[in-house]
């Protein structure tokens, strides 16, 4: 199966978000990616645009989301998750957790919050 078929069943129930700066995210991420596996390069780029957008549709760190909002963001994390587990290597899938925890201790503490691009930028880069 080829990677735009991949990635085209991923994204069947997030149509909608594609539209609204999915595939942006997606393809910033790309560039990110290009040390990786080829063949991993597009489900970490989406995955990591995932995360982005799932933590800003919850409206981590802001006033809670909408349920249905909410519950879309809970879908971006875990189809991300599950596409960390298919193509990142343990290092990677590590980084990306705690990136994700520094989010959420952030917003739970009611401290600035980091910078997730750059969280997930770091965490696409580790080893």
């Amino acid at each position: 199966m080829s990677s735009v078929q991949l990635i085209d069943r991923e994204l069947d129930r997030l149509e909608s978000l594609w539209e609204d700066g999915l595939a942006e995210m997606y393809r910033s991420y790309l560039e990110a990616v290009a040390a990786h596996e080829s063949a991993a390069r597009p489900k970490l780029a989406l995955a990591a645009a995932l995360v982005e957008i799932g933590i800003r549709l919850q409206g981590l760190g802001d006033r809670a989301a909408a349920p249905p909002t909410l519950l879309m963001g809970d879908l971006c994390l875990a189809r991300s998750s599950r596409l960390l587990a298919d193509a990142a290597p343990q290092s990677v899938q590590v980084a990306f957790a705690r990136a994700i925890e520094e989010m959420s201790a952030a917003a739970a503490s009611e401290a600035g919050a980091p910078n997730t691009r750059q969280l997930l930028l770091r965490a696409l880069g580790a080893r």
